[in-house]
Parts: structure tokens; C-alpha cells; sequence
């Protein structure tokens, strides 16, 4: 039984044999994204592209979406409580992650992480 959301795709995809390549082209992302979230350097992506993931890959009982679900409603309390502190910080968050592809959420996501190594 897979233990992520990045081994329970690439297992579902390798089942199928489907590429990464194909794959991307269906779903309309890159095959470097598709790579991270398969080795769980990602977060899975909206509910809706892992929708059509299973789709393509014909995955018929849910359970990426599900998988995904779940992991998408997980936020860490500490970065909880911050947003909370940080009006103006959760009003920004809010209105991009409707604006943003899932990639260039990721990247912002990424880009917090630099930041808070360099002050480490």
C-alpha cells in the first residue's frame, strides 16, 4: 500500500503505463511538477487537476482525490496561528491561490522556505 500521494500516483501511472510526458499533456503540467509531486518534493495539486490525473489514468473509486483531499485540508498550526497574526499576509494568500497555477503556488510555498533558511 503506498504511503503518499507521490508514490499512490506514480504507482496508479506505472500501472497504466503512462508516461509522465503523456500525462502532463493531459492534465496540462509540466513533466518536472509531476516528478516532484511523484517524489514527494510537492504538495499534491487543486482537487480539480487531480481530478483529471484520475481521469486520464482511469482510476475509477476516487481515492487520489480523496488522498489528496485530505492532505490539502493538513496545515501545519504553527503556520496556522501565523496566518491568524498576519491579516494582511492571509488576505494575499487567499486572493493568489485563486490567480495561481498549482506550480507557481508551489514556487511561492518554495520561495517562504528560502527565506526562512537564510534567517536561520
Amino acid at each position: 500500500m503506498a504511503t503518499s500521494f507521490g508514490e499512490s500516483l506514480k504507482k496508479a501511472r506505472e500501472g497504466k503505463r503512462i508516461t509522465l510526458r503523456k500525462l502532463g499533456e493531459y492534465v496540462g503540467k509540466s513533466v518536472s511538477y509531476l516528478s516532484d509531486i511523484e517524489n514527494n518534493r510537492k504538495r499534491p495539486p487543486k482537487l480539480e487537476t487531480v481530478a483529471k490525473i484520475e481521469e486520464c489514468l482511469s482510476v475509477n473509486d476516487g481515492s487520489l482525490v480523496t488522498f489528496a483531499s485530505r492532505l490539502r485540508r493538513k496545515i501545519p498550526k504553527r503556520i496556522a496561528n501565523r496566518i491568524v497574526m498576519m491579516p494582511k499576509l492571509s488576505e494575499a494568500l487567499l486572493r493568489t491561490d485563486e490567480d495561481l497555477t498549482d506550480e507557481e503556488f508551489d514556487d511561492l510555498m518554495d520561495y517562504f522556505e528560502k527565506i526562512k533558511k537564510r534567517r536561520t
